[in-house]
């Protein structure tokens, strides 16, 4: 992939809306990519973020309204009794009528100090504030369906692991057993192998507990259950860049809670610029219409139409015109320093992710090495108890040996890939490394 090539709030969202995705993505639920999809797709989370995108896309476009005239049509009927002076000089007390009105009147707004302008760019800064945190919202949850399908896979491998120990064991004490019942072997080994056996068995059952709880978190962060064989999670040799440095000037271009952040800081000062709008008088351009009957008292048809600039301007309102400009001041700080903190969360989140990531890779190898070495030990070991030179207490410490080491290198490879993924989501490149961008914009 291409590191920095990507728009960091649009790009994915117009292709998507581009190329007309609005049906839900059906998920290849035996590989990673298809399960993160189908998480992406379903995901309360997602759905929420992205409906606040579409919200705050629909409230640019309600305050661009603001640019267009408003027409409004009115009108009443009903009893009206007049009394004054020209109705008493006529030698009338009151006159009563049935009042009719109908009037239209359009109103253009020409100034109004900038506000409209201000609110506009303040809701689009708002709309590219929810596109990033969908965005963000879509990274942490690819990340969190990544992590329970590479544990579902390391608590797989590690019960195979138990299993086949329980196996071993059970081979060893048969062996036992034979030598004891033909007199060769002694009590005390058969009641130690007996006793490796019975700790085999707690640890099957440890690991049968810890996979049944990984499968659970599976189920809950996914949706569904997982399936009865899955892919090996992997992840391509050139995914990361080829240093820390490289991976940090990644993520403060493309991180969409640093975007997020960016965003919110061009709202406040748009909402600072909107609370200027009172220090200017408003022109507006006004047409109106009347059509009325039988008004105050004069029986008759009554019709007017004006057309007029009509400025506003006021003059006092009590001091909350001064307050709210430096309410907005104070937002605009507010705003930056939660940028200042989030860049400080996420160096320390990739450091720590790349740390762990060398430092995995270079346990690997040494892992690996050990439980060659443990393997030729335990076959060594095995002959040598056969001619009597070991005892069995030796041969079950370097079975345990063995089991240990294949133990920690499963631990360690999905801590490693683990580490990478991290990598990529504070780089905020999950998503797209996993190709399955279009699940975040899809409405199920």
């Amino acid at each position: 992939m291409r590191f920095g090539s990507r728009d960091p709030l649009r790009a994915m969202f117009v292709l998507a809306f581009a190329l007309g995705v609005v049906a839900p993505v059906q998920a290849l639920e035996h590989d990673l990519p298809g399960v993160v999809r189908e998480t992406l797709s379903s995901n309360p989370d997602v759905a929420e973020a992205r409906n606040q995108w579409l919200s705050r896309r629909e409230e640019v476009r309600a305050a661009e309204g603001g640019y267009l005239p408003t027409i409004d049509l009115n009108a009443g009927i009903g009893y009206e009794q007049t009394d004054n002076p020209t109705i008493r000089a006529s030698g009338e007390d009151s006159a009563d009528l049935t009042r009719q009105e109908l009037g239209l009147n359009l109103r253009q707004m020409l100034f109004d100090g900038w506000g409209t302008r201000s609110e506009v760019a303040r809701q689009q800064a708002r709309t590219d504030s929810a596109a990033a945190r969908l965005l963000s919202v879509a990274e942490s949850t690819a990340m969190r369906a990544t992590l329970a399908y590479v544990d579902l896979q390391r608590f797989q491998a590690l019960q195979g692991i138990a299993t086949e120990s329980v196996a071993t064991h059970k081979r060893i004490q048969g062996q036992i057993r034979l030598r004891s019942e033909s007199g060769v072997g002694r009590r005390a080994d058969l009641d130690q192998a007996n006793s490796r056996v019975a700790l085999a068995e707690v640890n099957l059952v440890a690991a049968e507990v810890n996979l049944r709880d990984a499968a659970t978190t599976f189920r809950r962060v996914v949706g569904s259950p997982p399936a009865p064989s899955n892919e090996p999670a992997e992840i391509e040799p050139n995914a990361l860049p080829n240093s820390l440095e490289q991976a940090l000037q990644i993520a403060q271009k493309n991180n969409p809670v640093l975007q997020t952040a960016a965003a919110d800081i061009e709202a406040a000062r748009a909402q600072h610029e909107a609370a200027k709008q009172f220090d200017y008088p408003r022109f507006d351009f006004e047409l109106g219409g009347n059509h009325d009957d039988n008004l105050y008292g004069t029986e008759g048809r009554v019709d007017d139409l004006s057309a007029m600039v009509r400025m506003r301007f006021n003059l006092f309102r009590g001091g909350t015109d001064s307050a709210r400009k430096r309410a907005t001041a104070y937002n605009i700080s507010e705003a930056m320093d939660v940028r200042d903190r989030t860049i400080r969360q996420l160096e320390e989140s990739i450091r720590l992710a790349w740390a762990a990531y060398q430092a995995t890779s270079a346990q690997l190898p040494l892992m690996k090495l050990r439980v060659e070495a443990a393997k030729a030990t335990r076959a060594a070991y095995e002959k040598q108890f056969e001619i009597g030179q070991r005892t069995l207490l030796d041969v079950l410490n370097s079975e345990n040996e063995v089991i240990q080491g294949r133990e920690s290198i499963v631990n360690a490879t999905a801590d490693r890939l683990l580490a990478q993924y991290r990598v990529l989501e504070a780089m905020g490149a999950l998503v797209d490394h996993l190709g399955v961008a279009e699940a975040v914009v899809t409405q199920p």
